[in-house]
C-alpha cells in the first residue's frame, strides 16, 4: 500500500528532492514529538518529587549531614518557588514548541486532514506518557530519586534564573499567607499513619496523640477528687497517724488545719516512717510540713506539667473558684494521661481514684 503525501503523490514515485524533503519533515515530526513528551516526562517527575519530599525528611537529612539535606533545603526554601517556577516554565516551553512543531510537520507531510488525528494522538501520549506515568513514578520513588532530581533541579533553576528571579520578586511584594508548615492535626495523622505502616508501636502512637492533647485536657479530668483525698491534720502525732493508717499508701500526703479547704502543706511518707523507726512517736505532723504548690482548676494538664517541671514538684493542690480544695494533682496523674493507662503499684487498693469518687457519690451508703 502506497503512502499518499500532502501533494497527493505516492511515496514510491517521489523525486529525490521530494523524498529528501519528506524525510526531513518526518525527522522534525519525530523530534517535536520527543521534545513535547520527553521534556514533559522529565518535568512531571521533577514536580512530583518536589511535592513529595516532606520538610521533615529534609530536616532529617540535614541532621544526618546527608548531601541531600543541603540540596533540598535550598530547593524547598520559600515554599519551593524556585524549582516549581523552573519546572512549569520548562514544561510550558516544551508543550508549546512540541505542539506547534508537531502540528506544522503533520500538515506539511500528510496534509490538513491528519491534523485532528495527530492532535488526539499527541494529547493521549502527553496525558499518559508525560503526566500520569512520570508523576506516579515520582510520587512512589521520591526517596530514591531525591539526589538525582535535586542536582538536576539545581542546574535547571540556574539556567532559568532570568525567569525564576522575577517570580520570586513578585512573591515578596505580595502579601504572604499566614500558614503553618505542620499543624497539630498533621502530626496526629502522621502518628496514626506511622502506626498503621508499622513504623510506630501502638503504645508509641498513644503517647504522641495524648501529648498533642495535653493542652486541651483540663486538670479536673485527671485529678484525684476532693471526696477521696487522704489528708492529715497538722496537730496529729505520728502515733495517731499510724494507728489510724497502719499502711500509708501515698508517698506525699496533704496536711490541713481547720478543714480540707485549708491545706497547709504536705508531708513525705518516708520521713514519718523514719521518725517512727526512731521511736519519735509524739512528734506532730506539722513538724514535717513541706510547702505545697497550688493550681487553679481551670488549668490544662499541659500547664500543670510545665509547672511541675519548672518548680521541680510532683504534687499540687487544685483550688476551685472560691479558693477551696477541689482535689489534688500529681505528676503520676499527668504521666497516666500521657501513657493512656493507670500506673498501679503494690500499695494501691484502687486503680482509679476518680472511679472510686463516682462510686461513693452514687452509693454513699456502701462506703459508710
Amino acid at each position: 500500500m502506497n503512502v499518499i503525501l500532502n501533494n497527493n503523490v505516492p511515496l514510491g514515485v517521489l523525486s529525490y528532492g521530494q523524498e529528501y524533503s519528506f524525510i526531513m519533515g518526518l525527522e522534525l515530526l519525530i523530534f517535536y514529538t520527543i521534545l513535547a513528551i520527553g521534556v514533559s516526562f522529565l518535568c512531571s517527575i521533577l514536580e512530583a518529587v518536589v511535592l513529595s519530599v516532606p520538610n521533615t525528611q529534609v530536616a532529617v537529612w540535614q541532621k544526618e549531614e546527608d548531601k541531600r539535606g543541603i540540596i533540598w533545603s535550598k530547593l524547598k526554601a520559600d515554599d519551593a518557588v524556585k524549582p516549581l517556577t523552573a519546572i512549569l516554565t520548562l514544561n510550558t516551553i516544551a508543550h508549546t514548541m512540541g505542539a506547534a512543531g508537531v502540528g506544522s510537520q503533520v500538515q506539511e507531510v500528510y496534509g490538513n486532514e491528519y491534523l485532528t488525528i495527530a492532535s488526539i494522538v499527541l494529547t493521549l501520549a502527553v496525558l499518559f506518557l508525560s503526566e500520569i506515568i512520570p508523576k506516579t513514578l515520582g510520587t512512589a520513588y521520591w526517596r530514591q530519586l531525591s539526589l538525582l532530581t535535586g542536582r538536576l533541579l539545581g542546574i535547571i533553576t540556574t539556567l532559568l534564573i532570568f525567569i525564576v528571579a522575577p517570580i520570586q520578586w513578585m512573591k515578596k511584594i505580595l502579601p504572604s499567607a499566614d500558614g503553618q508548615l505542620v499543624t497539630r492535626d498533621d502530626l496526629a495523622a502522621l502518628a496514626d499513619l506511622g502506626e498503621e505502616e508499622g513504623a510506630l508501636m501502638e503504645d508509641e502512637e498513644t503517647v504522641i496523640l495524648n501529648l498533642l492533647r495535653l493542652r486541651e485536657i483540663p486538670i479536673t479530668e485527671v485529678m484525684t477528687p476532693r471526696v477521696v483525698v487522704s489528708a492529715l491534720h497538722k496537730d496529729k502525732s505520728i502515733r495517731e497517724v499510724l494507728d489510724e493508717n497502719p499502711v500509708l499508701r501515698f508517698s506525699r500526703i496533704p496536711v490541713y488545719d481547720e478543714s480540707i479547704d485549708d491545706i497547709q502543706g504536705l508531708v513525705i511518707r518516708s520521713e514519718l516512717l523514719v521518725a517512727a523507726s526512731r521511736d519519735e512517736w509524739d512528734r506532730l505532723v506539722e513538724e514535717f510540713l513541706k510547702p505545697v504548690q497550688f493550681i487553679s482548676m481551670d488549668q490544662s494538664v499541659d500547664s500543670a506539667l510545665e509547672m511541675f517541671l519548672g518548680e521541680r514538684q510532683q504534687f499540687a493542690v487544685v483550688r476551685d473558684e472560691f479558693s477551696g480544695t477541689s482535689g489534688i494533682l500529681t505528676m503520676e496523674d499527668v504521666l497516666e494521661t500521657l501513657l493512656g493507662e493507670e500506673i498501679v503499684d503494690e500499695l494501691d487498693e484502687v486503680d482509679d481514684m476518680r472511679e472510686l469518687a463516682r462510686v461513693q457519690a452514687n452509693h454513699p451508703s456502701e462506703e459508710e
